[in-house]
C-alpha cells in the first residue's frame, strides 16, 4: 500500500487511482497531493475549529453526503472535539497539522467545512461571512459589483474585507471581529444585506426564494448563524471540475475580464501560493479584529428635523386604482421608463398609517372607512412602525396554502380562526416620518419602501415585485395555486397621483372577471336570489345565474344597513337599491351579455 510522510506521521494511502472527477480524470491521488502541497496555508484556516465534510469516496459522481462525526477510520490521534448540537452533544474532528488532514481525504472527505467560531467557544464568532450566490443571467462578475459595495458599506463601520472564490460562481467575503456572539453577527450581517438590496434591488436579493433571483446575486447573511458552516479557505469543492475555493487580492478580483479568470483548480493553486504566498494570511492577525458595531447600521428610522410632527399625512387619501388590461405591458410600456411588475394578490386594499404611541393606528379601506377594529393584529402591528409612516397596501388572510378571500369577509365578522393568518402587504409608500414621498418616482419610493421594512417581521412584508416581465409571467404562473390573481403593473418613473392613475398603473388578471358596482338587489333582503350591476363601463346588468347560497349570505350581510326601500324596476321587476354601493367582481360573457356574479369585494 502506498505510504506519505507528513508532519513526521507515516500514512498508509488507498486506491490512488480512483477517478474521482470523470470529467477531467483527476485520480483520488492527485486531490490528496493538492493537499499535501496546500496545507500549510489551509491549516491556520481551521485552526481550533470543528470541521464538517462533504464525503465523496466513490469520487463526484457517485454517492457524495455530509459528515460531521469523525468518519470510520480516522485515526485515534486526530484531534476531536465535543460541540453543541440539536440531539446532545456532537463530537467532529479538528485538524491541526498535516498528518490528519492527508488522514481524513484519504477516507474520502473531499470538502472541508467550518463554523465562524472556535471549538473551544461555541457560538462565538470571531469572523463574518457573506456568501454571494449568483441567480440565472448573473455570474461571479456581477457578485464582483456586490462585493465592492459590501467591502465599502463595512468599511464605513470600521470593518476590513477580504475575498475568495466560493469554488462554484460565486464569492465568499470574510471579516475579522473581536469574539462576538454568532445571533449579533447573524443579524448585523442580515441588516447589511437588507439595506443593500433596498438601495440596489435590481442586483441584490438577501432572501432565499428562487424566483426573485434571476440576475441578482444572493447575499447569503445565515452562514454567520452558530449552526451553519462556510467552505473553508483552499478547500476542494465537489464539481464537475476539481475547482478551490481560492484566496484571491481585491486587486486581482477587480482586474478579470472574465468569470474563467476567476475559476481556480488543484492544479493552479499549489503555483499560485508558490508565487503569491497567501493572501487571507492578514485575515489571521488577531490586531485585524476589530468591534462589531453597537447597533446594527441605519436601523433608526428617518426623524422629521427640529422636532416636528412625524405625521403628515392622515386619512382618508384617495388612492391610484390601476385599470384593467387584457395583456401584460412590455417593459417598455407605461411611458418607455421601465415598469415594476408586482404580484395582485386578493385581498382587501388598505392604506395603513401609523400615528404613534398617542393615535391608533388608521386602516383606510377602498371606500374610506377605518378598519382597525376588525383586524386587530394588523392594527397592532402598523401601531409597532415608526410614527408617520404610511403605506399603500393589500390586507390578505393565508389558509391552507393560499390566500382565502372569504375568510377576510368571516374574520371582520367572528375574528380569524386558528389556522388564518392575516397578512398586510405594502406595495407602496406614501409617507415618511415628516416627509411626503407621493412625488417621487415610483422607482425611488419602492428603494425606501424596502429598507423602511427591512427589520419589520410579519404581519407586515413588502410585496414581490421584479422588473422583469418574463421573471414576473413566471411567477404568476408558479404561484397560481395559491390564489395570485394576476399583476399589477406600474411606470417605474410614475408619482402617486390619482387623477390618470389608468394610464400609468394596470392591473392583469389571469382569469376574465371585470369589477362591478352593485346598484340593487332582488328578492327578499335576508337572501337576494340576484345583483343589479353596473359595469365600469356604463351597462347595467342582473346576475344570472341566481346567487348561491353562499352567495346569497355574504350579499346579505354586507348588504345590511344599506339597503333602501323597494321600487319596481321596469326590467328586473321589484329591487332594493343599495344607498351606500357596494362592489363586485363578475365574469361577462355572451350577446347579449350575461353576468355571472363571482363575490363581493368586502372592502
Amino acid at each position: 500500500m502506498p505510504q506519505m510522510t507528513v508532519d513526521g506521521r507515516t500514512l498508509a494511502l488507498s486506491h490512488l487511482e480512483k477517478v474521482y472527477y470523470p470529467r477531467t480524470g483527476t485520480l483520488k491521488g492527485e486531490v490528496l497531493r493538492y493537499y499535501a502541497a496546500v496545507h500549510s496555508a489551509l491549516l491556520p484556516h481551521l485552526r481550533d475549529r470543528p470541521v464538517s465534510f462533504l464525503r465523496c469516496p466513490d469520487g463526484v459522481a457517485a454517492e457524495v453526503f455530509v459528515a460531521k462525526n469523525p468518519p470510520p477510520g480516522t485515526p485515534d490521534w486526530v484531534r476531536t472535539a465535543e460541540v453543541p448540537s440539536n440531539s446532545g452533544e456532537l463530537r467532529q474532528v479538528v485538524l491541526e497539522d498535516g498528518a490528519g488532514l492527508l488522514s481524513v481525504v484519504n477516507l474520502g472527505c473531499l470538502e472541508l467545512h467550518v463554523p465562524q467560531w472556535h471549538a473551544a467557544a461555541p457560538g462565538l464568532a470571531d469572523r463574518l461571512v457573506l456568501d454571494l450566490d449568483p441567480g440565472a443571467g448573473a455570474d461571479v462578475l456581477t457578485c464582483r459589483t456586490v462585493a465592492g459595495l459590501l467591502r465599502e458599506r463595512l468599511a464605513a463601520d470600521g470593518l476590513d474585507a477580504w475575498v475568495k472564490t466560493s469554488g462554484g460562481k460565486g464569492l465568499h467575503l470574510l471579516v475579522p471581529l473581536e469574539p462576538t456572539p454568532s445571533a449579533k453577527v447573524s443579524a448585523y450581517a442580515k441588516e447589511l444585506a437588507a439595506e443593500l438590496e433596498a438601495a440596489r434591488p435590481e442586483l441584490v436579493v438577501h432572501t432565499m426564494a428562487k424566483a426573485r433571483r434571476t440576475g441578482r446575486v444572493l447575499v447569503d447573511w445565515s452562514q454567520n448563524s452558530a449552526k451553519k458552516t462556510t467552505a473553508a479557505p483552499y478547500t476542494v469543492r465537489a464539481k464537475e471540475r476539481p475547482t478551490v475555493s481560492a484566496p484571491l487580492s481585491w486587486a486581482e478580483l477587480d482586474a478579470a475580464g472574465s468569470a474563467a479568470e476567476l475559476v481556480f483548480t488543484i492544479a493552479e493553486v499549489p503555483e499560485r501560493l508558490a508565487a503569491h504566498g497567501d493572501p487571507l494570511g492578514p485575515l489571521l492577525d488577531p490586531a485585524r479584529a476589530r468591534p462589531l458595531p453597537a447597533a446594527a447600521p441605519h436601523r433608526a428610522q428617518p426623524q422629521p428635523p427640529g422636532g416636528r410632527d412625524p405625521v403628515v399625512l392622515t386619512p382618508p387619501v384617495e388612492v391610484m386604482r390601476p385599470a384593467a388590461v387584457p395583456a401584460v405591458p412590455p417593459s417598455g410600456g407605461l411611458g418607455g421608463a421601465g415598469v415594476l411588475y408586482e404580484l395582485k394578490l386578493d385581498g382587501f386594499r388598505c392604506v395603513a398609517f401609523a400615528r404613534g404611541p398617542d393615535r391608533p393606528p388608521f386602516l383606510q379601506s377602498r371606500s374610506g372607512r377605518d378598519l382597525a377594529a376588525e383586524f386587530p393584529p394588523i392594527a397592532a402591528a402598523v401601531a409597532r412602525l415608526p410614527a408617520g409612516l404610511v403605506l399603500d397596501a393589500e390586507l390578505v388572510a393565508w389558509r391552507g396554502g393560499r390566500f382565502a378571500f372569504e375568510e377576510l369577509l368571516r374574520t371582520r365578522r367572528d375574528g380569524a380562526a386558528e389556522d388564518v393568518a392575516l397578512g398586510l402587504i405594502a406595495f407602496d409608500l406614501l409617507a415618511l416620518p415628516g416627509r411626503d414621498v407621493r412625488s417621487l418616482p415610483l422607482a425611488d419610493r419602492r428603494r425606501l419602501l424596502l429598507a423602511a421594512l427591512a427589520e419589520v417581521p410579519p404581519p407586515v412584508q413588502p410585496v414581490l415585485a421584479t422588473t422583469d416581465r418574463a421573471e414576473a409571467l413566471t411567477w404568476m404562473e408558479q404561484l397560481a395555486d395559491t390564489g395570485v390573481e394576476g399583476l399589477v403593473c406600474k411606470a417605474a418613473g410614475s408619482a402617486y397621483r390619482p387623477r390618470g392613475a389608468g394610464r400609468v398603473w394596470v392591473k392583469y388578471r389571469r382569469g376574465d372577471t371585470v369589477d362591478a358596482t352593485v346598484r340593487a338587489v332582488t328578492g327578499p333582503a335576508a337572501r337576494p336570489r340576484a345583483v343589479v350591476l353596473e359595469l365600469d363601463d356604463g351597462r347595467v346588468l342582473l346576475s344570472s345565474p341566481p346567487l348561491s347560497p353562499l352567495q346569497s349570505r355574504q350579499v346579505a350581510e354586507l348588504a345590511a344597513g344599506r339597503l333602501g326601500a323597494p321600487v319596481h324596476d321596469p326590467r328586473y321587476g321589484d329591487v332594493r337599491p343599495l344607498t351606500v354601493p357596494l362592489r363586485a367582481e363578475v365574469t361577462v360573457t355572451g350577446r347579449p351579455p350575461t353576468a355571472l356574479f363571482v363575490r363581493l369585494r368586502g372592502d
